[in-house]
């Protein structure tokens, strides 16, 4: 056996619970490397870490294995878990760092504690190596959440303290809201156009508390009208208040089963803002018109008072689109009158515009990706009962394409007005995961480059009938790279939207509250708002960003106001996209939080059929095992190589598992069936033992 001594290298490391680790390089090209515990060092997971990566070569095959020569950034600043007394000395147990470690807490702060308490402690030590096969860290007390039990019913609790989502609101945030009316009055009907009369309706899920969006849909002559009412958050949430500090820190809402973290207080998220049957509300309006081709031919945009006629959910939309006049007599619940108030008639109209914009939205290929969300059910005391797969309807479809339509439109509207603004892209995805689907790809006959993104869509539409259309979408939806707020425009390579932005979700995300603050600025000398007709494309604001002078809306400008403009927009622009940084990472946050519940949920019933066999597919393979989703609960689990008889690897692009010896191969998608061996509940980790792989027995 050699050893050959290769190039440091940087990248992130993934820490093992039982000390090993690995150590994913930033150099795409270059394989995992595993990385001893006896090297490891005290570095923890999602560290960024400068390796001593070794290659070792034993016949003809070849493994790399690395030690940690530094730590370049520590991922974590705090560390969470259970306050206890021992031998007088503080620690902090059952702690979150995924390694064997010794938390010792200082209280400079003073802070009232009793043991049992869940705490979070900030680090104001890392230790320098393993001192003796344990790590000890040293940190201050920063926050007491008190009683935290490792019952079902404090999961959500646990993970919000974890992953640093706010439980409560600062007393000057609440005092804020008390001074907020509690309807809407008569004066805030000022400069707003009167859309009462309109039969708008809210669709949603049907767990959903706050309803920020409801839709109205009329055909004209010559064309179809949709009008995308938003609830008007800004007028209540002012720029720089305690409200606005809060909704930023906070970025956007968290939600987990049954429960919510709300972006905006209870009396704002719940009821003053939110579009509720019957209720009268401020809302930012964006009219559209399309013609019968599904091309957006003018839209408007304006500050208005609406009344939802309907609070439905997707379930009952979808009844009423199949069957309007069944659902009419069907429905236990009392329904407005026809000739007063025809929200059915707004419903026909509505699926007939949303099968013409589809069939535009697959003309301009549009990645369509269809993954059904996995729904836990939990009781009241927060124990897993069932999971479910969330069927997509047409309802929901249709509320996407409007929602879409009125983003795109409010990024053209503010664009147009030469204004900076926040956009959501979604940059092109990286060659080398590219290259895994183009050889996935091949084995289904597809030949086709994916360098070509047209390439990409035809292999969606292709194989949307396919029997592992799910598994596609999946192996797809890896590949591409993370969507992020920018106030830079990338354009939306999964929407293939040259510029687009998030206006329609103000309740719950910052992003839209600044838009809706852009879109009021824009429209300050003409309140009834402004048309606009799109017979060009929008203009793309990377000119913008050359000619940064054009943020002047005046056609005759000196240079001196010229320069004095160029001033202002970068400014402007900075100062935006610091924010998009700061609510892209609370996002992603509270993303990861959401899956760790549902994750935890779902190791709690699988904990319930230890010892119990289940069928399943191969739904990844990694450079240390296989993960296989059941068919039964749609959880997934690890199959580690270490554990599988014989000597495993992984191919380049991870797409299949050989056996180095027999050359025997398991490939992505591949039906297996597992044993439970064992579920975590505390990080949400569930191991499976290979049973068989297509009726061949690995017992």
């Amino acid at each position: 056996m050699k050893l050959k001594k290769l190039r440091l290298m940087e990248g992130t490391l993934k820490r093992h619970p039982e000390g090993f680790g690995f150590f994913i390089p930033d150099d795409k090209d270059h394989p995992d490397v595993y990385i001893p515990s006896g090297r490891i060092g005290s570095a923890l997971t999602n560290d960024r870490v400068q390796v001593s990566v070794h290659q070792k070569r034993k016949g003809g095959s070849r493994s790399f294995f690395g030690f940690i020569h530094s730590i370049l950034k520590r991922d974590k600043a705090f560390v969470t878990g259970i306050f206890t007394i021992k031998r007088d000395q503080t620690l902090i147990q059952d702690h979150n760092l995924g390694c064997s470690a010794q938390v010792f807490v200082s209280n400079p702060k003073k802070i009232t504690v009793k043991e049992g308490d869940f705490v979070k402690a900030q680090f104001n030590t890392y230790p320098s190596g393993n001192n003796g096969g344990k790590l000890k860290f040293k940190t201050d007390l920063a926050e007491n959440f008190g009683s935290i039990s490792s019952l079902a019913k404090d999961d959500v609790k646990r993970i919000m303290a974890e992953y640093n989502i706010l439980f409560d609101f600062p007393q000057e945030v609440l005092n804020e809201v008390k001074s907020l009316p509690d309807k809407v009055r008569e004066k805030d009907y000022a400069d707003r156009k009167d859309l009462r009369d309109r039969a708008f309706v809210t669709i949603d899920g049907i767990t959903a508390q706050d309803f920020d969006d409801a839709v109205f849909v009329e055909k004209l002559p010559s064309s179809y009208r949709l009008y995308v009412a938003i609830a008007d958050v800004s007028y209540y949430v002012q720029e720089d208040s305690f409200l606005d500090q809060s909704a930023f820190e906070r970025g956007n809402s968290s939600y987990f089963p049954y429960f919510c973290s709300p972006m905006l207080p209870e009396k704002l998220s719940s009821d003053l803002c939110s579009l509720k049957e019957g209720e009268e509300r401020l809302v930012i309006a964006q009219e559209m018109d399309f013609d019968f081709k599904g091309e957006l031919i003018g839209a408007k945009i304006y500050p208005s008072v609406i009344s939802s006629r309907k609070r439905l959910t997707y379930g009952q939309a979808q009844d009423i689109l199949d069957d309007p006049g069944g659902a009419l007599k069907k429905s236990s619940a009392p329904f407005f009158k026809p000739e007063q108030d025809n929200y059915l008639e707004s419903l026909r109209q509505a699926k007939f515009l949303t099968q013409i914009l589809l069939k535009r939205h697959l003309k301009e290929q549009a990645l369509n990706l269809d993954i059904p969300e996995t729904l836990v059910l939990v009781n009241p005391e927060g124990e897993p009962q069932d999971i479910l797969k969330e069927k997509r309807l047409f309802s929901h479809l249709m509320i996407e394409q409007f929602m879409l339509a009125a983003n795109k439109a409010v990024s053209a509207f503010l664009e147009q007005e030469r204004v900076p603004l926040m956009y959501r892209i979604h940059e092109k995805p990286e060659e080398e995961k590219l290259e895994i689907l183009e050889k996935f790809s091949k084995t289904l006959g597809f030949s086709k480059s994916f360098k070509s993104r047209k390439n990409l869509s035809d292999f969606l539409n292709k194989y949307k009938n396919h029997s592992k259309i799910e598994l596609i979408h999946k192996l797809v939806l890896r590949s591409l790279s993370q969507a992020r707020y920018s106030a830079f425009n990338k354009g939306h390579y999964g929407l293939n939207f040259s510029s687009y932005t998030h206006f329609t979700s103000p309740i719950r995300r910052y992003c839209d509250l600044l838009i809706h603050r852009l879109v009021k600025q824009a429209l300050l000398k003409e309140p009834e708002g402004k048309v606009h007709r799109f017979k060009k494309p929008p203009i793309d604001l990377k000119e913008t960003d050359k000619n940064p002078q054009t943020f002047n809306p005046s056609s005759v400008q000196s240079k001196k106001k010229a320069g004095e403009s160029s001033k202002l927009f970068k400014s402007f622009q900075r100062e935006i996209e610091k924010q998009a940084l700061f609510i892209s990472q609370r996002e992603q946050n509270s993303v990861q939080a959401e899956r760790m519940i549902k994750d935890i949920k779902i190791a709690r019933l699988l904990k319930r059929h230890l010892g119990q066999s289940f069928s399943g597919y191969v739904s990844s393979v990694c450079s240390f095992g296989l993960f296989i989703t059941l068919n039964q609960f749609f959880a997934e689990g690890l199959v580690r190589f270490q554990d599988m008889r014989g000597f495993w690897e992984s191919d380049k692009l991870q797409l299949f598992a050989q056996n180095k010896r027999t050359a025997y191969k398991i490939q992505f998608g591949d039906p297996v069936k597992v044993l439970i061996t064992a579920s975590q509940v505390r990080t949400g980790k569930v191991d499976f033992k290979l049973l068989s792989h297509k009726g061949h027995s690995f017992n």
